[in-house]
C-alpha cells in the first residue's frame, strides 16, 4: 500500500508539473469592426499550440453574426461575456496569465481601457493589437514606398494613446499594427466595392492612377503572425507591423481585375480625381506597410495564404450575402476624372 500511495503522490505531482506549464492566455475581444476576427482565429492558433485560452468580450455581441456565430467550434476555448462600460470590472486574479491580446482597447481614459492599463493581467507580454491607421505618412516619400515602424505617428488618435499609455506604464507589452484584413469570418467586407459594381456591370471607380499599393492580408495569417509572440517573446516595447509577402504587391487595379476574374467578367474601371469624396473602401492614396520585421524577430512564416486564391470565397459570400451597396456617389467621381 505505502508503494501505491507513493506512487500514486508522484503521478499526482507530475500532472501538476504538467497542467502548470501549459501557457494560459487571455484574448480581450471587440464586439465589432475590421478586427474583430482575429479574436477567433487567434483562440484557434494558440490553442492548437497548446495554450489554454479565454476570450473576454463585451456582452452585447450579436451571437448571430461572424465571428460570434462560430464560436461553437472552439470547443476548448472559454469565453466570458460582461458589459464593457462603467461597470466594468476585471474579472481574473493579477498575472493569472502568462499571455494577453487586447483586440478591443482604444481609448486608455475608456471604462475597460483604464481597468486593463491597472489589472496587470499579463506575467510575460500584452500584446496590444491596434492600426497602422495611426501613421503619418511623409510627403516626402516616394512612390511605392512601405511605412516602417519607425514612421511618425498621429498621436492624437486613440489607438496611439493607448499605445502610449502601455509605453508609459510598467506592463511587459508588444505593441501590433493592422492594415486591412478578409478572410474567413470577416465582419468587414471591403471587396464588396468591386464585386457588386463588377457583378452588375458597372463602372468600378478608383483613384487615380489605380497604381497605389494596399496592405490587405488573410486574417488567418494575421493570428499565426501575433501568435508568434509567446514563443519569440520579444523585447517589452517591440513594434509590428502585420502583413504578408504573398498580399503587400498588390495596386487597385490588380484588385479590381483579380475580382473580375473570379466573376469572369472584365471590370469597367474608371480613374477619378483622388480629392472626390467617394466611397471608396481604401484611401486614395497609397498606404502599405512594410512587415519584414516579425519575419526577422518573431520567426514568421511570411504568410501562406494569397487573396487571388481566395476570391472565389469572396464572390461566394457576396452572393449569400446579398449586401446593399451604395454607388450614388460614382456619377460625380467619373466625371472628376483628372
Amino acid at each position: 500500500m505505502a508503494a501505491l500511495s507513493i506512487l500514486f503522490f508522484a503521478f499526482a505531482l507530475l500532472l501538476h508539473g504538467a497542467s502548470s506549464l501549459v501557457p494560459k492566455t487571455l484574448i480581450v475581444n471587440g464586439k465589432g469592426g475590421g478586427h474583430v476576427a482575429i479574436g477567433y482565429h487567434l483562440a484557434k492558433e494558440l490553442t492548437s499550440k497548446g495554450h489554454d485560452v479565454t476570450i473576454l468580450q463585451n456582452d452585447d455581441v450579436d451571437s448571430s453574426k461572424n465571428p460570434f456565430s462560430s464560436y461553437a467550434d472552439l470547443t476548448t476555448t472559454k469565453v466570458l461575456n460582461k458589459p464593457f462600460d462603467d461597470t466594468f470590472t476585471y474579472p481574473f486574479k493579477e498575472f493569472e496569465f502568462d499571455f494577453v491580446f487586447d483586440n478591443s482597447s482604444k481609448d486608455p481614459s475608456g471604462p475597460v481601457e483604464s481597468v486593463l492599463l491597472k489589472a496587470n493581467p499579463a506575467k510575460q507580454r500584452y500584446t496590444f493589437i491596434g492600426s497602422a491607421g495611426i501613421y503619418e505618412k511623409p510627403s516626402s516619400l516616394p512612390h511605392n514606398s512601405q511605412l516602417t515602424e519607425a514612421m511618425p505617428i498621429n498621436s492624437a488618435k486613440p489607438a496611439a494613446q493607448f499605445e502610449k499609455a502601455l509605453q508609459e506604464s510598467s506592463i511587459p507589452h508588444i505593441l501590433f499594427r493592422c492594415q486591412y484584413m478578409y478572410g474567413p469570418l470577416c465582419s468587414k467586407h471591403y471587396l464588396d466595392y468591386f464585386t457588386h459594381r463588377i457583378k452588375s456591370s458597372l463602372p468600378v471607380p478608383v483613384p487615380s492612377p489605380g497604381t497605389q499599393i494596399v496592405s490587405l492580408t488573410d486574417v488567418r495569417d494575421v493570428a499565426k503572425q501575433l501568435s508568434k509572440v509567446c514563443d519569440a517573446l520579444p523585447p517589452s516595447g517591440s513594434i509590428f507591423n502585420t502583413g504578408t509577402f504573398n498580399d503587400l504587391k498588390h495596386t487597385y487595379i490588380d484588385v479590381a481585375n483579380m475580382i473580375g476574374e473570379g466573376l469572369n467578367m472584365k471590370p469597367d474601371i474608371r480613374l477619378y480625381d483622388p480629392n472626390s469624396k467617394t466611397d471608396f473602401p481604401f484611401r486614395a492614396s497609397e498606404f502599405f506597410v512594410k512587415s519584414d520585421k516579425s519575419v526577422s524577430e518573431l520567426d514568421f512564416d511570411g504568410g501562406i495564404h494569397e487573396l487571388k486564391k481566395y476570391i472565389p470565397e469572396i464572390v461566394k459570400s457576396f452572393e449569400q450575402r446579398h449586401p446593399r451597396v451604395d454607388t450614388s456617389k460614382d456619377e460625380a467621381a467619373i466625371k472628376s476624372v483628372v
